[in-house]
C-alpha cells in the first residue's frame, strides 16, 4: 500500500501526516482541542495584560488624587505636553534647593519625571536631555510658572541655535501672558544667570525693568534663591527659598506690589525639530 501525505490546514495551524490508515474524527477531535486550549491561554494572557494596565492606571489616578487638596482639577504633565512641548525642567518652590545650579550644573536633581504639577516638596526634576541641549534641535523654548494647579504666566523664545542659558533673552521672545513683555520693552535684566551679587542678591531667571530704591523696583519674573544676608529688598524676603515671584496683572509691575504672587513651580518646556 502506498503512503500518503495529508495536507491539514486548521485554524491558522499547517500539519503534515504521514498515513496508511484513514485519519479516525478522533483525531480530529483531539487536534481540536489542541488548538482550543492554546487559544484559551492565549486569551487569558492577553486579559492578564490589560488588568495589570487597568490596576497601574487606577493607581496613578489614586495617587494624584490623595497629593490634590484643593478641589480642583489636576493638571497632568501629560496634558501640558500637548502639540510636542517636552517638560525638560520642573522647579519646587520651598525645598531648600538652588535653581540655577540644578538647571546649569545638574546639581540635587531627580530624572524621574512628574505625573502631575500637584504640590510637593520633591528635588528638581531635570531631563538628561539638557545636558545635550545643542544636539537635539530645539527649535522653541516654553518657560512657565504654575500655582494651584494653573499656569498662571509663561513666556515663549525661539530656542534655535541657543545653548541651555543663551534662549532666555529678550531678542527670542515669540509668545506671552504679559501684553507688554516684547523684544522692545526695556529691560536691566533679562537672563538665566540674572543678578547675582555675593552676600547681597540672588535672583536669577529675572526679567526686571527697573531698580529704584527697592520700593520702586518693578519688572515681570524671578526665581529669588536663598536670600544673603546683606539683602535690603523687603520684597525679596521670604520665610523659605527658592520662591518664583510673578506678576498677576498681564504687564510689568512693582515687586512691592499686592499684586505679585508665588507660584508652586516654575518649569521649562522645549519643542524640537
Amino acid at each position: 500500500m502506498l503512503k500518503a501525505w495529508l495536507l491539514i490546514l486548521f485554524l491558522g495551524d499547517i500539519k503534515f501526516v504521514l498515513s496508511d490508515e484513514p485519519l479516525s474524527p478522533s483525531y480530529f477531535q483531539e487536534l481540536l482541542l489542541e488548538k482550543m486550549t492554546k487559544i484559551d491561554l492565549n486569551v487569558q494572557k492577553v486579559m492578564e495584560r490589560y488588568d495589570k494596565i487597568d490596576k497601574e492606571k487606577e493607581q496613578e489616578n489614586n495617587d494624584i488624587s490623595r497629593f490634590s487638596t484643593t478641589g480642583q482639577k489636576v493638571l497632568l504633565v501629560k496634558d501640558l505636553e500637548k502639540d510636542g512641548w517636552n517638560m525638560v525642567f520642573r522647579a519646587t518652590s520651598s525645598n531648600g534647593q538652588n535653581v540655577f545650579d540644578a538647571w546649569t550644573k545638574g546639581i540635587g536633581i531627580c530624572s524621574d519625571k512628574p505625573k502631575s504639577m500637584v504640590r510637593s516638596y520633591s528635588s528638581h526634576y531635570r531631563n538628561n536631555v539638557v545636558s545635550n541641549w545643542a544636539n537635539i534641535g530645539v527649535k522653541y523654548v516654553k518657560y512657565a510658572y504654575y500655582e494651584n494647579n494653573q499656569e498662571v504666566a509663561y513666556v515663549i523664545f525661539n530656542g534655535s541655535g541657543s545653548d541651555i542659558n543663551s534662549w532666555f533673552d529678550k531678542h527670542r521672545i515669540i509668545a506671552s501672558s504679559y501684553t507688554d513683555l516684547t523684544t522692545t520693552q526695556k529691560y536691566n535684566f533679562f537672563s538665566v544667570v540674572g543678578n547675582y551679587v555675593p552676600k547681597s542678591r540672588e535672583r536669577r531667571f529675572f526679567i526686571n525693568t527697573l531698580y529704584n530704591t527697592c520700593a520702586g523696583d518693578s519688572g515681570y519674573l524671578v526665581v529669588s534663591e536663598d536670600e544673603p544676608p546683606n539683602n535690603l529688598c523687603s520684597w525679596d524676603k521670604h520665610a523659605s527659598y527658592p520662591q518664583f515671584l510673578y506678576s498677576k496683572i498681564n504687564s510689568v509691575d512693582l515687586w512691592g506690589s499686592q499684586l505679585f504672587g508665588r507660584a508652586d513651580y516654575m518649569a521649562i518646556f522645549v519643542k524640537t525639530e
